[in-house]
């Protein structure tokens, strides 16, 4: 394999790019630091921006898929488990090269895809009824875990311009510990790329900035389905996040009431008998106190003994959450339907 010659400066420069067009995060040479380190590549960063330093070509691609990964990015986690592509495909399919039919048609035909005028997104449907036709149920499976392993090295190859999503502007990654600031666009409240971001980084939470934990639930329950109200931020009487039902009206009382807590100590007993109160007072039909740590036993044993409607959102919540909201792997194809379907159909 070939090196590569850089400066300690260029290596810096190319891993911020890189992860800012992956990713759509800006981040600091310090955050690229803290994430070396703490996985464990401090052997091969660069001591001095100056000077020059001598990287294989596949250490640097190992470089780059780790810093990808370590700020959110699936595609590259993936990759890392599993490089090679035949491999994979041998340890799900023992019996590939007995019948590679499916395999060498969709080879012979991923090139002669293209994306429609004005997009960057294959549809492999038409390949997968091809492949259908001739080979059947099987043979819709190979096909398509191949092209999802494919789609998957491309979209964290640091050496492609492939990436899932064309960001209209970089966030930058310190706005999740330091900014007030919740995203406005299409009704969000948390950005997507801090989900992912703290998916990997869930030692994180405890270091969010409160306005952005509070974020981080309201748009939990958004996504469930429901409409949200977040405070203000400040002067909310210790109500930080308001929802409803979907089809609820536009006057009827909200049906929980939300009290957040960003915090490494326990929620006391205190807590969930204020929030109780509040919920009888505005006729809510329940209520959540989330926290990045957990309740204490005194809270939960008050809540149990006087049947009060409080939900506990705590730590390992929360981080069953990040998993669910992330941004799954597979990259940009449009396979997902079709594949699910033969799967279920197996």
């Amino acid at each position: 394999m070939g090196a590569i010659v850089l400066s300690g400066r260029d290596v810096v420069g190319y891993l911020t790019d890189l992860i800012g067009f992956k990713l759509g995060l800006s981040v600091t040479e310090n955050e690229l630091t803290e994430a070396v380190t703490g996985h464990g590549l401090s052997g091969v960063w660069p001591d001095a921006m100056d000077a020059t330093y001598r990287y294989r070509s596949e250490a640097m691609e190992e470089l780059c898929q780790v810093m990808l990964a370590a700020f959110g990015d699936a595609d590259a986690a993936h990759a890392l488990s599993f490089p090679a592509v035949m491999p994979q495909l041998m340890r799900e399919f023992p019996d590939l090269m007995e019948d590679a039919g499916a395999l060498d048609y969709t080879l012979k035909r991923l090139p002669e895809l293209n994306p429609p005028p004005g997009s960057n997104i294959i549809d492999p449907r038409p390949l997968f009824r091809e492949v259908e036709q001739r080979w059947g149920n099987r043979g819709i499976l190979i096909a398509g875990r191949l092209m999802q392993i494919i789609n998957r090295n491309l979209m964290a190859s640091p050496w492609s311009r492939v990436r899932r999503q064309d960001f209209s502007s970089l966030l930058e990654l310190r706005n999740l510990f330091d900014s007030e600031s919740l995203p406005v666009p299409l009704g969000l409240f948390f950005d997507q790329r801090f989900i992912d971001f703290l998916e990997v980084n869930s030692a994180s939470l405890d270091r969010m900035h409160w306005r952005q934990f509070e974020g981080l639930v309201a748009e939990r329950l958004r996504r469930e389905g429901m409409r949200v109200e977040i405070g203000p931020g400040r002067g909310d009487e210790g109500i930080d996040v308001r929802a409803w039902e979907a089809d609820s009206d536009e006057s009827a009382p909200a049906v929980m009431l939300v009290q957040c807590k960003r915090t490494r100590e326990k929620v006391d007993r205190v807590v969930v008998k204020a929030l109780a109160a509040d919920v009888m007072f505005e006729g809510a039909r329940s209520g959540m106190v989330a926290t990045t740590s957990s309740w204490s036993p005194g809270a939960r044993k008050t809540v149990e003994a006087r049947g009060y409607p409080i939900e506990e959102t705590n730590r390992d919540t929360l981080i069953s959450w990040l998993t669910e909201m992330r941004t799954p792997g597979c990259g940009a194809w449009l396979a997902g339907s079709t594949l699910k379907q033969k799967e279920e159909s197996s």
